[in-house]
């Protein structure tokens, strides 16, 4: 192995401290327990009801904003009222892989796969699967979700499989009347 030169040594960008490492993977590990929190607050209808709107809207910062197949909702209390909605949803399990989530500071990034077994309010089961891209700040309370985006990659009948029907058509709440969703 060939030596660099002390010119080559001292150009390199300087490494950061094992303190500033480890509070980055502290700040990872914090972001993946975010995440399986609210996966946790959304699955229910084996032992509890689905979406327990109150613990969830306490994951997301007062400004946060989601995006998804009902619309974009603004606002920690709409984000509530819109996941109070999905109450009538009987069964949901999610499942999400991949993190990819970078820090800086007191923001960070992740993006996420997900695979959810779900039943409809009529009783249809459907899987659903897509990407989450989300935004998080550190806060006083810990890490907070500050946007959450869902694109999905297909909805289809749990009867037909994705290989027979990628997209069905999406179904919004049946309460269109939640103030801050578009």
């Amino acid at each position: 192995m060939k030596k660099q030169s002390r010119k080559a040594r001292a150009t390199r960008a300087p490494r950061p401290s094992l303190a500033a490492r480890m509070r980055t993977l502290e700040d990872i590990e914090a972001i993946k327990k975010l995440k399986a929190a609210y996966c946790n607050y959304c699955d229910g209808g084996w032992d509890r009801p689905t979406h327990d709107y109150d613990r969830i809207a306490a994951l997301f910062t007062e400004d946060a904003v989601t995006e998804g197949t009902a619309g974009r909702t603004e606002g920690r209390e709409n984000i509530r009222r819109l996941y109070r909605s999905y109450q009538a949803t009987p069964f949901a399990f999610h499942r999400v892989t991949n993190p990819i989530i970078e820090v800086a500071d007191r923001h960070a990034t992740g993006n996420w796969h997900v695979l959810v077994a779900l039943t409809r309010p009529g009783g249809e089961a459907v899987w659903v699967a897509g990407i989450y891209d989300e935004e998080y700040t550190r806060t006083r309370d810990g890490w907070r979700i500050t946007k959450l985006k869902f694109t999905p990659a297909f909805i289809t009948p749990y009867s037909q499989g994705w290989g027979k029907e990628r997209a069905m058509p999406v179904r919004p709440p049946t309460n269109r009347a939640i103030p801050g969703t578009r």
